[in-house]
């Protein structure tokens, strides 16, 4: 579910347990395994109010003891650890795709522990979204004691939402104001999150994937389509009414003679196969195209490559704008990334040199990467939905 801003008293007593239960999670969550004194200085806590909460955190099962650690400081007395109980709750990750379903369950130590598969048949929402529920609930059987501990529900779509979960648009379905939640929530007895594939993408590499120490991240997800999730100090940029990071248009060629009122072409998956045909090409899958990459085919080698430059001079334009310290790039066509990452590095380098100090490569840190978690990524976006929300502080106005 986008975020939304609540307002709480940021001194109302069950607010403050809530953000200090919050705050030692995510300690427990980045540094584990780590001691309670620890945990008090980090936070500046005392250590009686950190002993009364993860006292609870243990009596709920989220967190267990570890044995003995040393010191952060190297002096005192070791103590007794805390971490992370990997059995203490359950995520489930829903993505609707152009051209499957897939649904995953995460544990808390952020495994995925079972995962379900299953091709688009039509696209009519209703007949869809059942099929969903008859997936997320066949998940949820995998292993029926952990379904107790189930916290949420988090679904994703390629697509255009606005801030209440409702299909602006998702081209590959035919979709226009689909209201997810309408249909989802009277079939599930979880709290559902929903937001678009990109933006679910972007949070489970900032969670757990190759971008854990980037707080301004720009994630590409690039499938059928291309949108993207923009991270900004550790929170998803969404604009004024949901729909940030539709960058389709940046990643075309100039419209040529032949075409001039067409975008040219674009980088979508189904886009670059049929420019290889086009070419001469004989693949017709990606799989295929990547197989005659590897064997040196020439069709093969210039049409991707011409895809790659293409692909960076929208990335060229988008981190022209957004400085951000990484770009992630995510979807099935990640699979070409070793044979393109020469080409976009050299793009974004070359093209990108009036920033000076201030350019995307002058920063050690900064870095052109692919997802971890491939053509699960949208999944396990949404799982890390439901996930985020154990350990976030909420937004607050003070009153």
């Amino acid at each position: 579910m986008p975020a939304h801003r609540e307002s709480f008293s940021s001194s109302h007593p069950a607010v403050l347990k809530q953000i200090n239960t919050a705050r030692l999670l995510e300690l427990l969550r980045c540094r584990a395994p780590i001691a309670r004194a620890e945990l008090a200085r980090l936070t500046g806590l005392t250590r009686s109010t950190v002993t009364v909460i993860t006292a609870e955190l243990i009596a709920q099962g989220l967190v267990r003891e570890s044995g003995e650690v040393s010191s952060a400081r190297g002096s005192g007395r070791p103590g007794v650890g805390l971490m992370l109980n990997p059995n203490g709750a359950f995520f489930i990750g829903a993505a609707i795709e152009a051209e499957h379903l897939t649904v995953v369950k995460l544990d808390l130590a952020a495994q995925i522990v079972a995962r379900i598969q299953q091709p688009l048949v039509g696209t009519e929402p209703r007949p869809v979204l059942e099929t969903l529920v008859q997936l997320i609930n066949q998940i949820r059987q995998t292993e029926p004691a952990s379904d107790l501990r189930l916290r949420g529900v988090g679904l994703t779509i390629q697509g255009v939402l606005n801030l209440a979960g409702v299909v602006i648009r998702a081209p590959f379905l035919d979709w226009s104001g689909v209201d997810l939640r309408y249909y989802l929530q009277p079939h599930l007895d979880l709290p559902l999150f929903v937001d678009n594939d990109a933006n679910a993408a972007a949070l489970a590499e900032l969670y757990l994937g190759n971008a854990t120490q980037s707080p301004c991240l720009l994630y590409i997800l690039i499938n059928n389509g291309i949108g993207s999730g923009i991270v900004i100090n550790n929170r998803v940029f969404r604009g004024a009414y949901g729909t940030a990071g539709e960058i389709s248009a940046l990643m075309s060629d100039p419209p040529g003679q032949d075409n001039p009122y067409e975008c040219g072409h674009r980088v979508g998956k189904e886009d670059l196969l049929n420019r290889y045909r086009e070419q001469g090409g004989r693949a017709t899958s990606l799989l295929e195209l990547v197989e005659r990459l590897a064997a040196g085919e020439s069709i093969a080698h210039t049409v991707v490559q011409e895809w790659a430059e293409i692909l960076a001079r929208g990335l060229i334009s988008v981190a022209s704008l957004l400085n951000p310290e990484q770009i992630v790039l995510g979807g099935p066509l990640t699979v070409l990334f070793p044979y393109v990452k020469d080409t976009l590095t050299n793009q974004l380098r070359n093209q990108m040199p009036r920033q000076g100090e201030h350019g995307f490569f002058s920063n050690p840190k900064a870095r052109l990467t692919v997802s971890a978690f491939g053509e699960d990524a949208a999944a396990v976006g949404g799982a890390v939905l439901a996930y985020q929300s154990l350990f976030q502080v909420p937004d607050l106005v003070l009153l």
